[in-house]
């Protein structure tokens, strides 16, 4: 991304987060279908408007974090893996965040704040190949070993990631698909659909002002490790 994309998406991005937070809250209308035990769901359902952009960012995240990482390994070119783990540690972050917002809402819609639901299993699998890809990154020290191996971590863990979107189509599941078109168009309210699209929106160029952010960083950071292996190597 170049500055001036960034600095247009970086001025978007609060405006956009109050616009959110408006759809969210207020445009949108409470929920009348029911939980567990009948209990209509009401107010708790506004977090449906934070965790399916917090899982879209993911998936976004570790996309990318799946292409650099090919990139990487047919160019060998260390950027590249600068890209792919900056958007790893996004993509870590935001399915953490994924996960704890989806279990807020499970205690009231279904009774529990956990369940070895299809969709879940596969969003905790994905958690765990990439917590062990930063842990991998940690334990190696030379730098095209780490970018090396982390690149093929990531690509074989991103294999989980369209496993994680269909699941609810491919098992039976407890989990709602998101968004089904049906012959009236879509199962959720105009409002919900509206507020819901606002969110994927604004969470998506965050995620974009997070990564330049990140990248810049990764760089300046690798700036600093070379120039102190180059005074060690004088001195």
């Amino acid at each position: 991304m170049n500055n001036k994309l960034y600095k247009f998406f970086l001025w978007l991005t609060f405006p956009f987060m109050i616009l959110a937070l408006y759809g969210a809250f207020i445009y949108a209308p409470r929920a009348k279908w029911p939980g567990a035990h009948g209990v209509i769901l009401g107010e708790i359902q506004r977090i449906f408007y934070f965790h399916v952009p917090l899982a879209w960012v993911m998936m976004i995240a570790f996309a990318v974090t799946f292409v650099y990482s090919i990139l990487y390994l047919a160019k060998s070119n260390i950027n590249y893996d600068i890209i792919a783990s900056s958007s790893a540690e996004i993509g870590i972050v935001f399915a953490t965040l994924a996960i704890l917002t989806g279990s807020m809402w499970a205690k009231p819609a279904w009774g529990t704040y956990w369940t070895w639901d299809p969709r879940l299993t596969t969003m905790l699998l994905l958690w765990f190949i990439f917590v062990g890809y930063f842990i991998l990154r940690g334990f190696v020290e030379e730098d095209e070993k780490r970018a090396r191996l982390s690149a093929i971590i990531a690509i074989i863990g991103f294999l989980d990631v369209p496993l994680v979107f269909i699941s609810v189509r491919l098992w039976r599941s407890l989990h709602p698909v998101v968004i089904e078109s049906s012959k009236k168009g879509f199962a959720i309210a105009p409002k919900m659909l509206h507020a819901l699209l606002f969110s994927l929106l604004t969470f998506t160029i965050l995620y974009a002002v997070m990564l330049h952010i990140r990248v810049h960083l990764g760089k300046v950071e690798l700036k600093i490790k070379m120039m102190k292996r180059k005074l060690n190597e004088e001195f």
